[in-house]
């Protein structure tokens, strides 16, 4: 059953996409418990939970993008039609709006002060988590300034793997772990304000460097989104969960083609990824890391199609999605409860949290890991891999 099925005839977003008219004909599918070693748990009928979150607008959503202030009118009735109740903001300089590599990372200042002011304005709706540049001597006055102007997170790009045409990191231009950035990380520690921080693991050093951060500052809160970008390795991304009580995870894939991807993911790994959820039910959050643009517009159906996709992935056990329309996929049919820790719960838990002296009670497994430490020295940034020639 389609959770997000829209009638087919022209529409006033405001009405015909009301919560009102949603809830009313929506239908739920019985939701399946979860995987356990004993077998699968009885099937179980979330229709009312479901239901209920649409209309209360009780989902969080951990990680969007916004390119101005301009797309807000949009976004609040894309969420309301959504059962969406908050949204969080990063900051995104415009080489993630436009995606045009030559703007690089550039104009996070002017979306810094559009998502304060979208979070000032709308502050039950929206809050803001500004990004900053690592390599800016005024990165932790500029945070704190933008703390007292509202921001309840920050997001760092830093650890993101991306690579231009000449080979060249975009966003990572100093390690995680370089001592420009301590100050910041105990900052925000001390502060319990929490990170998005983008990190790919699998490339030269990377995973070494965000380590080498949590550990130094064990009472930090990190989204890393993505899955830790280890939806593929599994022993990994428990192994950083259990090792780190204050990492949390948001289950966005991002653009249709890592999406897409990840939904035959989950589709093929089913149990797997069950169990994963089973043994932390209380640290992934919803996130869909859509990037809302007047650059490329897009219309109800395609927020739709794709919100009804990761709904659909987490709840059901079996549903087709036009994403990728001639494949019948396996959903995680998880229980009511753990819907509601991913879709609402575990994010409010995350930003109540204030830890306090945190010990890191475990050594890591690189073993776990798959991939080797490198040989660098603390702050030490290594250049991307070389590309392969063809």
């Amino acid at each position: 059953m389609k959770y997000l099925a829209a009638r087919g005839i022209a529409r006033t977003r405001a009405v015909l996409y009301s919560v009102p008219f949603l809830a009313a004909v929506l239908p739920w599918a019985l939701i399946t418990g979860l995987f356990s070693g004993a077998g699968p748990a009885p099937a179980q009928d979330s229709s009312a939970t479901i239901r209920r979150l649409v209309e209360e607008k009780r989902i969080i959503n951990a990680h969007e993008h916004v390119q101005g202030e301009e797309n807000t009118a949009t976004l609040l009735e894309e969420m309301d039609a959504l059962g969406v109740g908050k949204t969080v903001l990063v900051g995104s300089p415009w080489f993630t709006i436009s995606l045009y590599e030559r703007a690089g990372f550039t104009r996070y200042d002017e979306n810094n002060a559009a998502i304060l002011a979208m979070a000032r304005a709308h502050p039950d709706r929206f809050e803001a988590w500004p990004t900053v540049n690592p390599t800016d001597p005024a990165k932790l006055e500029k945070v704190k300034r933008m703390v007292e102007e509202g921001a309840t997170g920050v997001k760092l790009y830093l650890g993101h793997g991306y690579t231009s045409r000449e080979n060249k990191y975009i966003f990572h231009p100093v390690a995680m772990d370089d001592p420009g950035m301590m100050p910041l990380y105990a900052y925000l520690a001390e502060a319990h304000i929490p990170i998005c921080f983008h990190v790919n693991p699998a490339k030269p050093g990377f995973l070494d460097e965000f380590v080498q951060v949590l550990k130094a500052y064990p009472d930090l809160k990190v989204n890393t989104p993505h899955f830790f970008m280890s939806s593929m390795v599994h022993s990994r991304l428990r192994e950083m969960l259990k090792t780190f009580p204050n990492l949390f995870v948001d289950i966005s894939f991002g653009h249709d083609d890592y999406l897409k991807s990840g939904l035959q993911r989950v589709s093929a790994d089913r149990d797997a990824f069950r169990a994963l959820f089973q043994e932390f039910p209380d640290r992934f959050m919803f996130g869909t890391d859509y990037v809302v643009t007047s650059l490329r517009p897009k219309e109800h159906a395609w927020y739709r199609d794709r919100t009804q996709a990761y709904l659909d992935m987490l709840s059901t056990e079996q549903y087709k999605t036009p994403l990728l329309p001639d494949l019948p996929l396996r959903g995680l049919g998880l229980s009511p409860e753990l819907l509601e820790n991913i879709l609402y719960r575990n994010y409010e838990r995350f930003q109540q949290l204030k830890p306090e002296n945190t010990r890191i009670e475990r050594a890591l497994d690189w073993s776990q890991l798959r991939v080797r430490p490198d040989n660098r020295a603390p702050g030490q940034a290594l250049p991307p891999p070389e590309r392969r020639r063809r």
